[in-house]
């Protein structure tokens, strides 16, 4: 079964709906610094073959491991779609991450922000493209409650909300905290398509 041709720039998703039944994930805690942050993570990773290349339209029809296929089309933004060839390896790799952490009152301006790269093959590679995005939130503290084991932080739009202080490890750190101390979340997702030669 074969979808309708669907433009590049949605790449990711249109390779992961016709490739979901290969998706593998894992989720675990990752604190780089137990003491500061905690991460979570999501990584999914999947995989397929290209099968069918319509080089006049820039179309690439790519098959998952149960047979189901989608039709992608390579707009003229799409570096080196020449070198695509039948038996090819696509695969689409994604991360969905959220790291929290207390910043210092006063390191930082209160807010939220937006970070974002591109990565797109250089002439003469496989073709490739990568997208990242990290959307970061700076509340700053306004209540330390350790009766109660919260938190009350204020969102960039002036929106005030009280977080319940679940882990022990944590509710035994809220004595430390000050009133102005910033709750730091970063929002981090990424995916990258590549595709490669039959065989590797």
């Amino acid at each position: 079964m074969k979808t309708s041709p669907l433009p590049l720039r949605p790449v990711f998703l249109a390779i992961a709906l016709a490739l979901a039944t290969s998706a593998t994930y894992a989720a675990k805690p990752t604190p780089p610094d137990p003491d500061r942050s905690e991460t979570a993570a999501v990584a999914v990773t999947v995989e397929g073959k290209v099968t069918d290349i319509d080089t006049p339209n820039r179309l690439i029809t790519v098959q998952g491991p149960d047979g189901n296929e989608v039709e992608v089309h390579a707009d003229e933004t799409v570096r080196n779609f020449e070198q695509v060839r039948v038996g090819d390896t696509v695969s689409l790799d994604y991360l969905r991450a959220v790291t929290v952490d207390i910043q210092p009152a006063g390191s930082a301006e209160p807010g939220a922000y937006i970070k974002q790269k591109e990565d797109i093959a250089k002439k003469g590679e496989k073709p490739r493209a990568g997208a990242a995005e990290v959307v970061t939130v700076l509340a700053p503290i306004r209540a330390i409650d350790t009766a109660n084991n919260t938190i009350t932080v204020e969102g960039p739009r002036g929106n005030v909300v009280t977080l319940d202080v679940r882990k022990p490890e944590y509710q035994a750190r809220l004595s430390k905290l000050k009133v102005g101390d910033m709750l730091r979340v970063a929002f981090t997702e990424a995916a990258v398509v590549q595709v490669r030669p039959k065989g590797q």
